[in-house]
């Protein structure tokens, strides 16, 4: 079992500009749009305006089900801004959140994957009526689900093979957990999947959207599952199965997990618990309570799936 953190989501620290970096003029390296596109992604809002018309469109495709008309108070607004070219005339782009720079430097095929790692750094760092947790989550008949681990475990492709099952969707990174109910909300961003996968997701029957080459950091070569394909999850769900995978490429595999262990494995997953104190052990303590707690190696996925369905339709107190 892993007690990932909240470095999992934060590497690739050589790109990213933490602080008081702000936009700037980036000079004559092509025409900037600067349309904006709004979008409502679960509880998220957001605005978008783009120096590079591909990532733009590429980005409303995937969200065209979640267009949104006008961005409220709490909006993210999210920029995609030209950054110069090389001494051989490529150009890059740097991404801006809230008028900071998250990004920079990046090559066209990296900015799609680093614009949807900058929205997760901005609520982060904005939406703390939410304790945040590294996790996908789904729910399973009105039951909320949570596979918790460090990337590379297999939870994504977990998650497809879930979804196209039938599974509720409710988010490939987030565990929006309402700390005064210990809910899960849906914040469905689109599934992104490692080209080791590729095969498997597309005999899941899921259609793998991969309109021009995508490269995000250690995964390397990746492609999308847009939330319009999935059966999204719209309202909240009460945690009840906290599963924590670890892909060795085996049999199936499933163990028990104490809850004293599995509230620290949480802990330690969450992305803001400073923000929370001392109070995040007693939220982390009554999540637990109502949910079963198992350790996985996923092996064959539908005998994976049927397991996980069986500790859903027997809870066990």
């Amino acid at each position: 079992m892993t007690t990932g953190c909240a470095d999992n989501l934060l590497g690739e620290r050589s790109r990213m500009v933490f602080g008081a970096a702000r936009a700037g003029e980036y000079g004559a390296c092509g025409a900037a749009v600067n349309e904006r596109a709004r979008f409502r992604i679960g509880p998220v809002q957001l605005e978008l305006r783009s120096d590079m018309p591909d990532a733009a469109e590429d980005f409303t495709f995937l969200y065209r089900g979640w267009r949104h008309a006008e961005p409220g108070a709490e909006a993210i607004h999210m920029e995609i801004k030209a950054d110069g070219r090389t001494l051989w005339g490529a150009r890059r782009y740097a991404i801006i959140g809230d008028g900071e720079q998250v990004f920079s430097g990046l090559r066209p095929e990296e900015v799609l994957p680093y614009l949807e790692w900058g929205i997760n750094y901005r609520v982060i760092a904005t939406r703390n009526e939410f304790l945040q947790l590294h996790a996908a989550t789904l729910a399973y008949g009105g039951q909320g689900v949570m596979l918790v681990g460090e990337s590379g475990c297999g939870k994504s492709t977990l998650t497809a093979a879930l979804v196209s099952r039938g599974w509720g969707y409710l988010s490939d990174e987030f565990a929006l957990i309402a700390p005064d109910t210990c809910r899960l909300y849906p914040f469905p961003k689109a599934l992104c999947i490692k080209v080791g996968s590729f095969d498997l997701v597309r005999r899941f029957g899921l259609p793998l959207w991969r309109r021009r080459p995508y490269v995000k950091a250690f995964k390397g070569r990746v492609a999308y599952v847009s939330p319009h394909e999935l059966n999204v999850e719209t309202g909240s769900v009460p945690i009840r199965l906290i599963v924590f995978p670890r892909y060795t490429g085996g049999r199936t595999t499933l163990h028990p997990v104490s809850r004293s262990r599995a509230a620290f494995s949480l802990a330690a997953n969450a992305f803001n618990r400073h923000l929370f104190g001392e109070r995040v052990v007693s939220i982390m303590g009554e999540t637990v309570q109502g949910a079963q707690c198992v350790a996985l190696e996923p092996g064959d996925l539908e005998e994976t799936r049927a397991l996980l369905e069986s500790l859903l339709s027997n809870p066990q107190s």
